[in-house]
């Protein structure tokens, strides 16, 4: 099966669209690193509901979906974009003296995935990353980051703010992509797995039921 079609059906049936604003980290030749962070707990070992991933009952569910487009090369012992596997997966909070980007060097779990320009890579912010000092060839290393969550939930706020500014020239199919979060259920317009906009469709009476108890079509 061909990766990119497969992870396209899976991002369709399961994510909502953007949340952030798309941005770009620009890390400098010798620039320092950066501390872990991310995970399903906090520094207390609270559970982090806004970046959480969980897997019940045979479904995966990831709060916070990060894809990572790398506009420089990034070969072994670069430095840069970093990640412990299976972090995400974590029920305590990760010690201090690990997270500091000053030690990372002398953390044997932490992976440093060569990448090229233009790849995708795609991690959730409940594992556990971060960055080494930029030692690259090139003077910098660029990365776009979209985010993106699952239908009923959001975490960042700017991308509603500037909603109907970047709707203006999208193709529809994009346009969905860019939704507020609310449920599903609420006939909510998604993408079907061959690209086409589908949607929930609610039932005409509970649709006169939320019109004369909230005088709208959805409470």
């Amino acid at each position: 099966v061909d990766k990119r079609e497969e992870l396209k059906q899976w991002y369709q049936r399961r994510v909502r669209g953007l949340d952030h604003l798309p941005l770009t980290i620009i890390q400098y030749k010798n620039a320092e690193g950066f501390d872990l962070h991310g995970g399903n707990v906090d520094e207390s070992g609270q559970w982090m509901t806004d970046l959480s991933y969980d897997c019940r009952y045979g479904k995966i569910s990831c709060n916070l979906l990060n894809v990572a487009v790398p506009l420089d090369k990034v070969e072994p012992g670069d430095g840069g974009f970093v990640i412990i596997p299976g972090s995400h997966k974590a029920n305590f909070p990760i010690p201090p003296e690990i997270a500091d980007c000053d030690k990372l060097d002398e953390n044997k779990y932490l992976v440093n995935p060569h990448l090229n320009p233009g790849d995708v890579l795609l991690f959730t912010e409940a594992a556990t990353h971060g960055a080494f000092p930029w030692k690259g060839s090139s003077e910098s290393r660029r990365t776009v980051f979209y985010r993106f969550c699952p239908p009923n939930f959001g975490y960042g706020r700017g991308y509603v703010d500037k909603r109907e500014e970047l709707a203006k020239d999208v193709t529809e199919q994009q346009r969905v992509v860019l939704q507020p979060p609310f449920t599903g259920r609420l006939n909510r317009y998604h993408l079907e797995d061959d690209g086409t906009i589908g949607c929930t469709v609610r039932s005409k009476e509970k649709l006169d039921y939320d019109r004369a108890v909230f005088d709208s079509e959805y409470f």
